[in-house]
């Protein structure tokens, strides 16, 4: 009886049990199929096997955007992941209690995140969690930017993470290289060779700018500077600044703008990098930010008008350095040493000159600055290639100066000829001042390099005014050695009436062994440009014509003075100028070593 009792009792308790134990069973079912046919995008059913579908690929027929303009201002930093593949709450919680890993949590449905990595719109980060979607071979994202249309179109293959269960990719904004709005799709390749696709998400990318203008308060000191502000969500990766002075660019030097304390950016200009050239200066900005993108600006110009010494004489030991901050020095120079000088810079406030041997610091230096190079002379012309002081001899002269001789007829006219007489350079014979102009007219020259080369009109004996001619046509300038002594005042005039008739007032210069001639041309034409000739420097010479007063030189043979560098220092220093005579072309750089003004050759 009690065995009987146990078994309706436990017959009674299968009895309701049974119901609820299916019921359970039954739900769990319906749960899974439920789960496993779930699509949120088009309401298909779909097999265990594929588990949640997307759709067919047709990202490119899409242009539309998933967002309203309204919508789109809402978003934060400008980015939106497609709405119905967003972070759920479910999700959130599983992922968040720490009980269950984000490898292996239950998922309603994909979720895509899109994230901008730094913050400046230069790396996004496309993740997608895909859990469940089953056998999944390959995932890539589509991505472009709408600005140009798909021709930057790019597909980013995604890279499966297992720590997180979600497939990932970087975009670069650079590989596109435009602003506005971008576009990524989601395409999800199946291991059966199936093909789904849907919209990923969007992204804004700001377009940078910029302001330029030119600060010219130091261009008395051949700089100018170029500030510049940036207006960029990306970071600056190369901001560069070509400037230029010549129409062809020929003289462009490219500097980086250099970040201040206040977030903005300046390009110090140097003229030293544009070859000292003066004129119009022109500067333009050139952004590149780290996205990729461009930005080109005209900043502006600026005038640069420097001048500077050709030459100056150190007036004492001086230091020479190598570099412009005048930190590593390159030689010690001696007292009265000549230095060529390419340009005047500026350290500040500090005037160095910038010399074909280093940087010379002028405040600690005294130095004699000299405005023009040491200019050449032909003497009586280019006697190499035409007899000596001859029409083709002035014609053919290749320097700045030309000189010649000068005597008078008996007739009173000057006429050119080195000697005395025309015994070694005509056909004829006798004294200058014993022939008359038509006499010595129907000479012709026989001596001299290629004589026989020329017309019988070129063989003429020059006289002063053809000389004088030549002299204006090809803008040379004269140097005219007065070779008699003791000339009337008449003379004089009549000299002086011919150089001034020709325009050469204040460019020729008049050269003797005779100082009564200086004096006297001097007495007619005090601001004529007078030298004297003579073997020896010393202090008297230097004296007696320092009285000739301003315009007033030395013409010296140049053997006196190789070893008196210190007598043509002085010379120059009382504003006298230094010629040398005849200086051969094996002691022609001794002779630049001196820093005379003028050097007269027969080459």
């Amino acid at each position: 009886m009690k065995k009987k009792h146990r078994r309706r009792k436990k017959t009674h308790y299968i009895k309701w049990i049974a119901p609820f134990v299916l019921l359970i069973i039954g739900g769990v079912c319906l749960g899974y199929w439920g789960y496993s046919t779930l699509d949120y995008q088009n309401k298909e059913s779909t097999s265990q096997d594929q588990a949640y579908q997307l759709s067919t690929p047709e990202f490119i027929k899409t242009s539309a955007s998933m967002f309203s303009e309204q919508e789109k201002h809402t978003m934060i930093n400008n980015i939106w992941s497609n709405p119905n593949f967003s972070e759920d709450p479910i999700n959130k919680f599983m992922k968040g209690s720490g009980q269950i890993s984000s490898k292996n949590y239950f998922s309603v449905h994909p979720v895509f995140h899109l994230i901008d990595i730094d913050g400046k719109q230069t790396n996004f980060r496309l993740i997608a969690d895909l859990s469940t979607i089953k056998k999944v071979k390959s995932v890539t994202f589509p991505t472009w930017g709408e600005k140009e249309g798909p021709g930057d179109l790019k597909m980013y293959e995604g890279i499966f993470d297992p720590d997180t269960n979600t497939w990932q990719v970087t975009v670069q904004v650079k590989d596109h290289g435009e602003a506005g709005l971008y576009k990524s799709q989601i395409l999800v390749r199946k291991e059966n060779g199936k093909v789904e696709e849907t919209e990923f998400g969007q992204f804004l990318i700001s377009e940078p700018s910029l302001e330029a203008t030119v600060d010219t308060s130091r261009v008395s000191k051949g700089q100018f500077s170029v500030n510049i502000t940036v207006n960029s969500v990306a970071d600056v990766e190369k901001l560069s600044i070509p400037i230029w002075s010549k129409n062809d660019q020929s003289d462009v030097a490219w500097y980086e703008g250099e970040r201040q304390e206040d977030g903005t950016y300046k390009a110090n200009m140097d003229y030293e990098k544009h070859q000292f050239n003066n004129g119009t200066y022109t500067a333009n900005v050139y952004l590149t930010t780290a996205n990729g993108l461009k930005v080109e600006k005209n900043a502006g110009s600026a005038e640069i008008h420097m001048s500077h010494p050709v030459r100056i004489r150190l007036l004492q030991n001086t230091t020479i350095f190598q570099d412009r901050a005048l930190t590593k020095i390159k030689k010690e120079a001696a007292i009265n040493s000549m230095a060529y000088v390419k340009g005047i810079v500026f350290n500040g406030e500090e005037k160095i000159y910038k010399t074909t041997e280093g940087y010379i610091l002028a405040k600690d230096n005294q130095v004699n600055e000299m405005a023009e190079d040491i200019r050449y002379v032909a003497h009586r012309g280019n006697k190499k290639s035409a007899p000596e002081n001859s029409l083709p001899a002035f014609q053919q002269a290749n320097t700045w100066g030309v000189e010649t001789d000068i005597w008078l007829t008996k007739d009173k006219h000057w006429v050119v000829m080195h000697d005395e007489s025309v015994d070694r350079m005509t056909n004829g014979k006798g004294k200058v001042s014993d022939l008359t102009l038509e006499q010595i007219r129907a000479l012709r020259i026989r001596s001299g390099s290629n004589v026989t080369s020329y017309d019988e009109s070129q063989l003429i004996v020059p006289t002063l005014e053809d000389y004088l001619v030549i002299m204006r046509d090809y803008q040379k300038t004269p140097f005219i050695e007065i070779k008699p002594k003791a000339l009337a005042p008449s003379d004089y005039d009549s000299l002086i009436q011919l150089i001034g008739g020709y325009g050469f007032s204040a460019s020729a210069r008049v050269i003797s062994f005779d100082f009564n001639n200086l004096v006297e041309m001097k007495k007619r034409m005090p601001g004529l440009q007078v030298q004297f000739l003579t073997n020896t420097l010393n202090e008297q010479t230097i004296s007696q014509v320092s009285s000739l007063g301003s315009n007033a030189g030395l013409d010296i043979e140049y053997k006196d003075v190789l070893s008196k560098i210190e007598m043509v220092t002085k010379a120059q220093s009382q504003g006298l100028l230094v010629n040398l005579w005849v200086v051969p072309k094996s002691n022609l750089d001794n002779a630049k070593a001196l820093g005379v003004d003028n050097l007269t050759v027969n080459f």
